[in-house]
């Protein structure tokens, strides 16, 4: 085992989510702009110099977003997390977790740096990290220890894990600090060996890294080889274009379509509720886009609001006499796992068994793949996003809504006619069961779809629905400091005044609700939940609503838009949260009333991916 070197050199991996400023902290301690603020890609980055009479070479490693789930993070940005401690020549002294002061830190922000240090450098990686507060002077609190005692037990809980060692870099930071900061790593790591990764997992992660790149350059020659053959069958340009855009919530869905027609006007993390058709003239084309409202990431088509199934087919009926194309939008920056797979199959499967002829899979947040590309990022995820982009007869695109190169929208625009060169029009029926060429197993599914007891799909779907609503008005007021605030949506006039005049008796029994809810809802991913149906509906539930938290804390943070402030209806979120925990713990303990539980009992002799199936 190497030793530690001495005070004279200093190797350390940056390492926090995507929000942490770890580009502020590594350009203070170099003393000079070496990484970009904007720079929060897959790729790792390295800079080095003289500081304080040492050799420092920092790392920058790619972050995660904040409160998402280990499981839903693209398998590029873990792959280059786990290959950033071979950056640092010969061996590493440390790791510097930043994290972002001018924010909270929950539960579940704990949950995932636990999850993402571990996962990609394994238990010892405790024992060789500092954590570093950044912020950029204006906090609302006055010293760093005031904000680890308003965090509370995630924060602490988290400093004990890395033996309470930490420190605070701001913008105006001095070399005295920067310097304080050497003298506390020096002190822990004095007497121990650098840190060091298992040979056979690196070298089993270059080799994947290898196998990754070389299917992704394959799959590109034949993306390029196929786009050929269909430009040759083109004879001249289409000129109009019918498009319609489909994909989970907050996929990206608006801002690209607005990006196509080159308009304003899409604010992010409004949830799109009724199909809207805007056209325009883009590359002298005559071009209509029709938005639809999105289904759930992590809820299985039973789920999607029947609002939102009525929405899509009046969004084919606005592409009259039908749509063109129909853009499949999935986004870059999160992971798309055989959970997603059965998901899309699923409410895509609303539209018919031909509608995979006329789908393009456009990727979103293109800009979070940094120097990698695409086909790295669709071979990195594996069999279902492979089996994705091969039902759609290898027709993907990739879009970077950030950037205003009319390049990416002309390429779109060419790909759509070439598919429409290769295909007939497409049919659509608006029952999808009289599609004859329906598979039988997709006519067994709905008919399992439609003997469920619909009361509990449309409790959770209403629950979502009013957590996603719920976070626009926070945003919209809370963040943006409004004071004239009227009152979230989960709390109606009469509710007020029935919290006002609510007895002692009531608040107790609240309070124990709401320690139930609490004990049941602290749940991970699909992989920590076991057997047991009721934790993992509350595990879906959970990551839906810390995927919008993340998303909207992006936004704002992007936006500077960001307060740190706590959540002024919190008690009203926690009320019509414990509806449908404990809603779900009654169906879960009452075999009477649980027949649409049944389907996900392992008395059924079938796997939980077997049992998505038939949802």
């Amino acid at each position: 085992m190497k030793k530690a070197a001495s005070a004279k050199e200093l190797n350390a991996v940056l390492v926090g989510s995507r929000s942490s400023q770890k580009y502020l902290v590594g350009n203070i301690i170099l003393r000079k702009k070496v990484f970009d603020p904007g720079d929060e890609t897959s790729r790792c980055q390295r800079g080095e110099g003289a500081v304080c009479e040492r050799r420092v070479m920092l790392v920058k490693a790619p972050g995660w977003l904040r409160g998402y789930h280990l499981c839903d993070t693209p398998q590029l940005f873990k792959t280059e997390a786990i290959l950033s401690v071979s950056l640092s020549p010969p061996g590493l002294h440390c790791f510097i977790l930043v994290i972002n002061a001018e924010m909270p830190f929950k539960d579940v922000n704990k949950r995932a740096t636990q999850e993402h240090l571990q996962h990609c450098f394994g238990e010892k990686v405790w024992g060789h990290t500092i954590v570093v507060f950044s912020h950029r002077g204006h906090v609302g609190h006055k010293t760093i220890e005031e904000y680890i005692r308003r965090e509370g037990a995630p924060l602490q809980s988290l400093l004990e894990a890395c033996g309470k060692r930490y420190h605070v870099i701001c913008d105006d930071a001095n070399d005295m600090r920067v310097k304080e900061l050497f003298e506390k790593i020096d002190a822990m790591v004095a007497g121990k060996s650098l840190y060091e990764t298992e040979s056979m997992l690196m070298q089993s992660m270059e080799k994947a890294r290898k196998e990754v790149n070389k299917k992704a350059e394959k799959l590109r020659l034949q993306s390029q080889k196929q786009r050929r053959k269909l430009r040759d069958l083109l004879a001249d340009a289409v000129p109009n274009l019918r498009i319609l855009m489909l994909g989970w919530v907050f996929s990206g869905k608006s801002a690209t379509r607005n990006s196509i027609l080159s308009v304003k006007g899409f604010q992010s993390g409004n949830r799109t509720v009724t199909a809207v058709n805007q056209n325009g003239e883009v590359a002298g084309r005559q071009v209509v886009i029709v938005d639809t409202p999105g289904w759930w990431k992590f809820f299985p088509v039973t789920f999607t609001p029947s609002s939102v199934k009525s929405e899509i087919s009046k969004g084919m009926s606005l592409c009259s006499p039908s749509p063109n194309v129909i853009l499949l939008v999935v986004p870059t920056d999160t992971s798309f796992t055989e959970e997603q797979r059965r998901v899309t199959e699923g409410n895509m499967r609303l539209l018919g068994h031909r509608v995979w002829r006329h789908v393009i899979v456009v990727f979103t947040f293109g800009d979070t793949l940094g120097d990698k590309t695409i086909e790295q990022h669709i071979e990195s995820e594996g069999k279902p996003l492979h089996w994705l982009i091969e039902k759609c007869g290898k027709r993907y695109h990739v879009f970077n809504n950030t950037s205003t190169d009319s390049g990416q929208v002309t390429e779109l625009l060419e790909k759509i006619e070439e598919m429409i060169a290769g295909n007939s029009s497409f049919y659509y029926s608006a029952n999808p069961d009289t599609d004859d060429t329906q598979p039988e197993e997709d006519r067994s599914d709905k008919q399992l779809e439609k003997n469920r007891d619909e009361k509990p799909t449309k409790e959770i779907t209403e629950q979502l629905i009013i957590e996603w609503d719920r976070k626009n008005w926070e945003t919209r007021y809370i963040l943006k400091g409004t004071d004239s605030m009227g009152l979230p949506p989960t709390l109606s006039e009469d509710q007020q005044k029935s919290k006002e005049s609510g007895g002692e008796e009531e608040q107790m029994e609240n309070t124990r609700e709401d320690e139930q809810f609490k004990t049941c809802f602290e749940v991970g991913c699909e992989d920590d939940v076991g057997s047991d149906p009721l934790k993992r509906w509350m595990a879906l539930l959970e990551r839906e609503w810390s995927r919008r938290e993340a998303v909207m804390e992006q936004v704002s943070w992007g936006t500077g838009e960001w307060k740190a402030t706590s959540e002024p209806d919190n008690d009203e979120l926690l009320k019509s949260r414990e509806k449908v925990a404990l809603w779900l713990k009654r169906q879960h303990t009452n075999p009477s009333t649980s027949s649409a539980m049944s389907g996900y009992e392992t008395a059924s002799g079938m796997s939980w991916e077997e049992e998505g199936e038939t949802l």
